[in-house]
């Protein structure tokens, strides 16, 4: 109760951060200035009338990646002006990585003058002008009828500003190494039992620990990232630890193109993170234990290897470690039809905004619900 009231009052505070704080009110200005001079005519509108600051949780990484996938469909992202949710994208660093786009900023729906798209967190008569409204959930839950839709994960903000999408890999060619991690490790973050008791799943410390002793000595950590990517030797197991040493962000992409398999441990209390996705975008076939919680789920030994508890996971492990070219290949081309589908950039929006439907339920925390 004491921790509950607690996080309520510390949610609050963030939320109202933006109203007392000179930076924020800066920033809003800064936005505002933006108007529709960058709209080009013709160019089809999304409009993000968003308030709520759940839409800005973990430093705004889901909006922006949503945002950026509006983007990446050939759309004209607009937002209406609320100062908790506009003034963050120069405030906070993950939806900063938006701010080189074009984009409006208006301060009412009035503003615009033809037809637009509108994804909302408020509740109000729809607007004339609005072809299609998306109400965004911010309620745990999963879908219930059709108009519910689950929102996917997206990458990094980094990677979806500054790599290209999908990674130019050929299927076929041989890679590097057989098995690939790269991330945080530390203990204090990624042994929590509470993502076993919540999710019933391995923690990430725990995959790492039953994958490093299955494999024994045939593990390589190497002291230098661009080094090894160059070296083309061959190695049953790649692992990068980034608080000892990691991937130059710029090449993190090509590391995963430069593997089978990745091992896509959870991320410190939720299955999914964000490395999933950029892996099967470089080609890289996912080892997890959570394939049910993308909107489409992966099936193993078709698009990933799945496990569900420590014993299957070392024989999961020893099967991509004996696993043929061919086989290895076969996976791949599926990994990347899956990707291609649900997975690249502009692909969500497209489907989210296709069809005969013009009302939907975009189901913001639907991804932390325990399956």
């Amino acid at each position: 109760m004491i921790k509950r009231a607690a996080k309520n009052l510390e949610e609050f505070l963030r939320a109202m951060r933006p109203h007392f704080l000179p930076s924020h009110r800066q920033a809003f200005r800064q936005m505002l200035a933006r108007g529709l001079a960058d709209h080009h005519e013709g160019e089809p509108i999304v409009v993000c009338d968003l308030t709520n600051a759940e839409i800005d949780k973990v430093g705004g990484r889901y909006y922006s990646g949503m945002v950026r996938d509006i983007i990446d469909a050939g759309f004209f992202p607009v937002f209406v002006a609320h100062l908790t949710t506009v003034s963050s994208f120069i405030t906070k660093g993950k939806k900063s990585f938006l701010l080189e786009n074009r984009f409006g900023v208006i301060r009412s729906l009035k503003e615009i003058q033809g037809p637009y798209l509108l994804i909302t967190d408020r509740e109000r008569q729809t607007p004339t002008q609005a072809t299609t409204v998306i109400r965004m959930v911010y309620e745990h839950r999963l879908c219930e009828s059709q108009e519910d839709v689950e929102m996917p994960f997206f990458v990094h903000p980094y990677v979806g500003a500054r790599i290209k999408l999908p990674h130019p890999y050929r299927i076929e060619d041989r890679r590097i190494a057989r098995l690939f991690f790269g991330g945080n490790t530390t203990e204090d973050r990624y042994s929590k039992t509470s993502i076993g008791k919540t999710y019933r799943i391995l923690t990430r410390r725990e995959m790492l620990d039953v994958t490093t002793e299955t494999i024994g000595e045939g593990i390589h950590r190497p002291a230098d990232a661009v080094e090894w990517l160059a070296s083309g030797v061959w190695h049953p197991f790649v692992m990068f630890q980034t608080q000892k040493g990691g991937i130059p962000r710029d090449r993190w992409v090509d590391a995963l193109a430069s593997s089978d398999f990745f091992l896509a441990c959870p991320g410190v209390d939720m299955p999914l993170c964000h490395n999933l996705i950029e892996a099967m975008a470089g080609g890289a076939i996912p080892i997890l234990q959570y394939a049910n919680y993308l909107p489409s789920p992966l099936e193993n030994r078709v698009n990933a290897l799945t496990f569900d508890s420590t014993e299957s996971l070392r024989e999961t492990v020893k099967t991509a470690l004996g696993m043929s070219q061919a086989e290895v290949v076969q996976l791949r081309a599926n990994v990347n039809a899956y990707y291609q589908k649900h997975l690249a950039p502009g692909c969500f929006t497209r489907r989210l905004f296709d069809g005969k439907m013009t009302r939907k339920n975009l189901l913001f925390n639907a991804y932390r619900v325990p399956r």
